[in-house]
């Protein structure tokens, strides 16, 4: 039969300290300790992992879907949809300063409506890749 006993939750007591005030082997807290430590770090270390793999790959969506709105503006910028990729490779800088200047949700609304395309990406006026991957753009 196994009993319970109140402990503290005085965090600088060593294994022997708790071993005396619960009765139990030292080995026998040491090596729960370990577990218990073990299985915190796992569960900690996946939530990080996780979390970190769903930014990556949204902040890959985003720049993606920026390269294509940016390549829509320079395509425009450079013949309007019909001349040749030289000029188009020469717009590329004023598509990318544009689209960075009034930003990337904006951007998408004008082409949507200038050019009728349509990507798909969630939430896209409210996403800040800088906040979101944790830098400061300023």
């Amino acid at each position: 039969m196994q009993e319970k006993c109140q402990v503290p939750l005085n965090l600088n007591l060593t294994v022997a300290q708790v071993a005396g005030m619960t009765g139990q082997q030292a080995s026998v807290l040491q090596t729960y300790l370990k577990r218990m430590e073990q299985q915190t770090t796992e569960a900690v270390t996946d939530a990080v992992i996780r979390e970190a793999q769903e930014k990556l790959e949204r902040a890959e969506d985003y720049i993606t879907i920026t390269n294509i709105i940016i390549s829509l503006y320079a395509i425009k910028f450079s013949w309007g949809f019909t001349k040749a990729n030289k000029k188009f490779l020469k717009n590329w800088k004023a598509a990318m300063d544009y689209v960075d200047r009034i930003g990337v949700a904006k951007a998408y609304e004008l082409a949507h409506k200038e050019m009728d395309i349509d990507v798909e990406f969630e939430d896209l006026a409210n996403y800040n890749i800088y906040e979101e991957m944790g830098f400061n753009r300023e």
